[in-house]
């Protein structure tokens, strides 16, 4: 998809903002260039560079490693610019970030799932991913037999990601 320069740059405020905590760089990448195609390799670049500059966005140590994050300045230009972004642009940008932003190794209390006790003889499968503390999708699932909902909860630890990502797609599908 096209973009203009700007919306290019409004796109990258809406991402970093969306993400809730500062990003790597290479999950900017991830996030607009490699399945997404949102835009190419070199106008993110240019994007990121001219943000830099500007001030919009600031690089900081997070989590031991170098990240962008919003300034007070890019905070404002999100808030007043945020719907120059056309729609299906935001919706890709959300379903990437949904796929990257719960990996276990960022946040290893964000994906949960335990077995627990539902009636006679019956288990449920128990599934969350939070953030920050946060519930952003929660699952139980009625599975009769402990085996059953045991390998239901290894499952969704080791898929999260991708189960939130197709939860995430089937709810927002026009």
């Amino acid at each position: 998809m096209y973009l203009e320069k700007e919306e290019m740059k409004f796109a990258v405020l809406y991402a970093i903002r969306q993400h809730k905590a500062p990003v790597q760089e290479s999950r900017l990448y991830e996030i607009f260039t490699w399945d997404k195609d949102i835009m190419e390799y070199f106008d993110l670049s240019e994007a990121l560079a001219e943000l830099l500059e500007d001030g919009y966005i600031f690089k900081k140590f997070y989590l031991n490693e170098e990240c962008l994050a919003l300034s007070e300045s890019g905070e404002a230009a999100h808030i007043y610019f945020q719907d120059r972004i056309p729609y299906s642009i935001r919706q890709r940008i959300d379903s990437a970030i949904g796929r990257i932003k719960y990996d276990e190794l960022a946040d290893p209390n964000a994906i949960s799932a335990e077995v627990v006790f539902a009636a006679d003889e019956q288990y449920m499968a128990k599934c969350s991913i939070s953030e920050n503390r946060v519930p952003v999708l929660e699952l139980s699932l009625n599975m009769g037999k402990r085996s059953n909902a045991q390998r239901v909860a290894n499952y969704f630890k080791k898929n999260a990601d991708k189960i939130y990502e197709q939860i995430l797609k089937i709810c927002t599908e026009d």
